[in-house]
């Protein structure tokens, strides 16, 4: 498998192979998910082509750094398309949001790997694992089976953090009973959250929500533990890392939870025998090549080039109809969940693919109820 640093006009006239770019954050404050992605889209690549390809065609990766910005993510956008038959990123919802209009003007298939964006019905840009709307409603409905009813936000003001505190807004509202009693924000180069955790902390919530990641979400737990706050915490899942869980060892919450997609609990799935299949082969495979358990990044990763493959075998073949096959791709069993698309539905997951896992042991155990 070819790997390169942008797109290469030399091998568009090679028919005996697909190309996919992948652009995501190998360096700067989101390579905690990118270099993962990048593990995941090779291994889902060597594994295709071990056996024999999409219809004896090779998949051939073209690679690319945004280096968690989107001016970089539009750059190596550029570069690649009309190189590449697809592309696999951006890592985060700021940098896909940035490739979004390329996509769209060059009619060129984009598989964002952050669940934050929203992809436009009919559009070229889909968007990985479970809707955020989804995510944190599944945090509230566990809770709520506790008898935790009163929640309060911390999110960092970056586009995730803000479609974070929409959609808990939006959950709430749809769940009689739950309130969401305090919200506040920081920005995502911040050294202290104590102010806004204080204001939150006097609005009585029994739990809190911190929806941001890496090394803001660090920011934001490391004033939680100063503060002796005894709440229990739930984080977006774009902190599914074991890079985030070595971040914040000396001051992980006591209780710190993270709404996950079927990787994380397979063994707990009542998904079909093919599923279970493809769950064993992924985490033995990828532990046996990268010598770690794979977490969030290697899995949405993996899941979007299997996505891209299935639907180039089950089409006409030809890139150029990518849009409509994948669209029309229902019951593709992946790591993350079973992918059913369709032209308003461009993520193809739901609610039924997410539990709870709890941080704990430097892992990620899942929780006994959904």
């Amino acid at each position: 498998m070819a790997l390169g640093a942008s797109g290469c006009s030399a091998a568009a006239a090679d028919e005996s192979v697909y190309r996919l770019g992948v652009i995501t954050s190998q360096t700067g404050a989101a390579s905690q998910l990118g270099l993962g992605e990048l593990q995941g889209a090779q291994l889902a690549a060597d594994t295709i082509n071990a056996r024999g390809g999409i219809n004896g065609r090779r998949i051939q990766l073209v690679v690319a750094d945004d280096q968690s910005t989107p001016v970089q993510a539009v750059l190596q956008a550029r570069r690649m398309i009309g190189n590449v038959d697809a592309v696999v990123g951006p890592s985060v919802s700021s940098t896909c949001n940035a490739v979004t209009p390329l996509a769209e003007s060059s009619r060129t298939v984009v598989y964002c790997l952050s669940p934050g964006i929203k992809p436009k019905p009919n559009g070229h840009v889909w968007s990985a694992s479970v809707a955020t709307s989804d995510l944190i409603r599944r945090a509230l409905e566990h809770w709520r089976a506790e008898g935790i009813t009163r929640v309060a936000i911390l999110n960092s003001t970056d586009a995730s953090g803000q479609e974070g505190a929409a959609s808990l807004q939006k959950a709430a509202a749809a769940m009689p009973g739950t309130q969401v009693v305090g919200a506040a924000t920081f920005e995502p180069g911040a050294v202290s959250v104590t102010s806004q955790l204080q204001a939150l902390l006097a609005a009585r919530p029994q739990a809190l929500i911190v929806w941001s990641t890496g090394a803001a979400a660090a920011v934001a737990l490391k004033g939680i533990s100063q503060l002796s706050v005894q709440l229990p915490v739930a984080t977006t899942d774009g902190n599914l890392t074991y890079a985030f869980l070595r971040r914040v060892a000396d001051y992980t919450p006591q209780t710190l939870l993270i709404p996950a997609t079927q990787d994380f609990w397979w063994q707990q799935s009542d998904r079909p025998a093919p599923a279970r299949e493809l769950e064993e082969a992924y985490h033995r495979d990828f532990e046996a090549r990268f010598g770690s358990r794979p977490d969030f990044g290697p899995g949405v990763a993996y899941d979007a080039v299997l996505v891209l493959a299935d639907a180039l075998a089950h089409g006409s073949g030809e890139p150029t109809t990518l849009k409509e096959t994948l669209e029309r791709r229902t019951g593709v069993v992946g790591v993350v969940g079973t992918y059913n698309f369709s032209p308003g539905d461009h993520r193809g997951l739901s609610l039924d693919d997410v539990a709870m896992v709890r941080v704990h042991g430097g892992g990620f155990v899942p929780e006994k109820r959904r």
